[in-house]
């Protein structure tokens, strides 16, 4: 008698992003034909090639050893390789296919970014960051990156990658060689873009890529893609943290991290990475000390004034991350003296650093009554609205969580990547297959131990959502018009530095999941996102 086979979950994923990969060719190859540009085809197999190795090695390192009596014979040698190394092999690899998928300056205001992170640069160097009008200075080569043609004879000019087409990858290959500059191209030039006014330290991590960069006088190919990959090694470094000393929560944390736009923004120059990175840890590392380490040292202290004074200025409202901390017993301080000693030394930390960094912005939406918005070109919502307005604020909140979470919730997921480019999109059945991925991987296993209290659920849910209130009412101040009924601005992707302690919070005694493997779902999820880069590689290439 012949011997069934069974396709498990994982195999038929891989078979699916084997057989879709191939039809992505099939419009890759379309339209290499239409622009004559046939190299695209070869990058399109070598994209697919890694994800090819993406899938087999992480099949081998995560998936196959957690399969009961499959541990032996493996690769590994009969071990397990822990979490914190597999979640950052995860997003190492497949952050990188989605920085060369979608390539630099492509991501939201990532233009703006990378000069801020060149004015970092030159501060490193030893030179002006800008000129005595405010404009970044940066090398004559690197100019092209923020002025070049929208398309091939047209006079019209804006960064690379703002509207991602396959011109975009033929400027690129036509500037990736000569792979080193000459003197003259090294000559410091006033650029069109200014410096974003925050926190110097979001822009450390890309700072030290361009650095690289100009220090070995490579293009401004390589060097855009260097400060991108630095980024990249930032947040997986967090994610690598965060996974480590998480007490629970390990595999929904490991599946948040590895959202495609999660993924995006860490293959960026935007400081969103930079927060995701810091709030992610900031926010595990409150739970370690809540859970796991028997009692909190002064170096623990230390530890969350320093997170607290590096993420907390960068966007203010993040500020709320802090609550966390409000999470670990004070018994674990010793007494009540030492606990408001802690809390006195992270709240002036923060304090510090936000009157350091932000004292003029604080300063003008305080005062400000009437704040003009270029692009309605018309006055924006003001403090002084909201005090003598209370139920025209509460309205304006209301309808805008009813009749946009959704787009918010799709957007988390990566509906629009690109620069807000609703043709480079995540396929709803993945955003779908994602999501209930990640409600699975928060359901309690059999036998497994519950952490967190309701109140303490109650208290992190209370967090997210003083966050986006907070989101929300920040752009309602600085960029949604009066004629708006609904605030404009917030994006989805504001919401990943919290998402996933909210996932955190499912987990209950109600509901146990028996069947399925945590592993099989992450598995899934990055199989999910190789055929995510594929797709969009193909529809860049048909977009002539």
């Amino acid at each position: 008698m012949k011997q069934k086979i069974k396709i498990s979950g994982p195999m038929l994923s891989v078979l699916l992003v084997a057989a879709l990969g191939g039809w992505h060719y099939l419009e890759t190859r379309r339209g290499a034909a239409a622009s004559g540009d046939f190299w695209l085809c070869d990058m399109y197999i070598g994209l697919f090639a890694a994800a090819g190795v993406f899938l087999a090695l992480f099949g081998a390192i995560f998936l196959i050893p957690s399969i009961p009596g499959k541990v032996k014979g493996t690769i590994l040698g009969g071990r397990r390789v822990p979490m914190e190394i597999c979640a950052a092999f995860a997003v190492l690899f497949l952050g990188a296919m989605y920085m060369v998928t979608l390539p630099p300056l492509s991501a939201p205001d990532e233009i703006a970014h990378f000069s801020s992170a060149y004015a970092i640069s030159n501060q490193m160097l030893g030179m002006e960051p800008t000129d005595e009008y405010g404009f970044v200075l940066m090398r004559k080569e690197d100019e092209f990156l923020q002025n070049v043609e929208l398309v091939s004879g047209n006079a019209e000019r804006t960064s690379l990658g703002r509207t991602l087409t396959e011109d975009t990858w033929q400027k690129i290959m036509d500037r990736a060689t000569p792979l080193f500059v000459t003197d003259e191209q090294k000559v410091m030039v006033s650029s069109v873009n200014g410096q974003n006014h925050t926190t110097p330290v979001s822009y450390l991590a890309p700072a030290i890529g361009i650095t690289i960069g100009r220090l070995l006088g490579v293009n401004s190919i390589v060097l855009a893609f260097l400060g991108r990959f630095i980024n990249l090694l930032f947040y997986t470094a967090m994610v690598y943290g965060a996974v480590k000393v998480l007490p629970f929560g390990k595999m929904v944390f490991f599946g948040v991290s590895i959202l495609p736009m999660a993924l995006h923004l860490a293959a960026s120059y935007s400081y969103d990475t930079f927060l995701m990175g810091m709030c992610f840890f900031f926010g595990s590392y409150c739970l370690h000390l809540a859970f796991a380490k028997p009692e909190v040292s002064w170096k623990d202290i230390l530890l969350l004034a320093v997170l607290a004074a590096m993420f907390g200025p960068c966007k203010m409202v993040y500020a709320v991350m802090m609550g966390f901390a409000l999470l670990i017993p004070i018994k674990k301080f010793g007494d009540w003296k030492k606990w408001v000693i802690a809390a006195a030394a992270v709240l002036v930390a923060f304090g510090i650093a936000m009157i350091l960094v932000n004292r003029a912005t604080i300063t003008n939406y305080a005062v400000s009554t009437d704040t003009y918005v270029e692009w309605a070109e018309e006055t924006t919502y003001s403090f002084s609205w909201i005090l003598h307005n209370p139920m025209g604020f509460a309205r304006v909140m209301y309808d805008s969580l009813v009749h946009l979470g959704d787009e918010w919730t799709l957007q988390l997921f990566g509906s629009m990547l690109g620069n807000l480019d609703p043709v480079l999109s995540v396929p709803f059945a993945v955003v779908l297959g994602m999501a209930v991925c990640l409600v699975l991987l928060s359901l309690r296993n059999a036998g497994e131990e519950l952490y967190l209290k309701s109140w303490q659920k109650a208290w992190i849910c209370v967090l997210a959502f003083g966050c986006l209130l907070g989101l929300m009412g920040a752009m309602l101040i600085a960029w949604t018009p009066l004629s708006s009924p609904v605030v404009e601005g917030v994006q989805g992707r504001y919401l990943l530095p919290v998402i996933p302690f909210v996932f955190m919070c499912l987990k209950n005694d109600k509901v146990v999941r028996t069947v399925g493997r945590d592993e099989a779902l992450i598995y899934l999820m990055g199989a999910m996102n190789c055929y995510v880069v594929l797709r969009l590689f193909s529809i860049v290439s048909l977009r002539l």
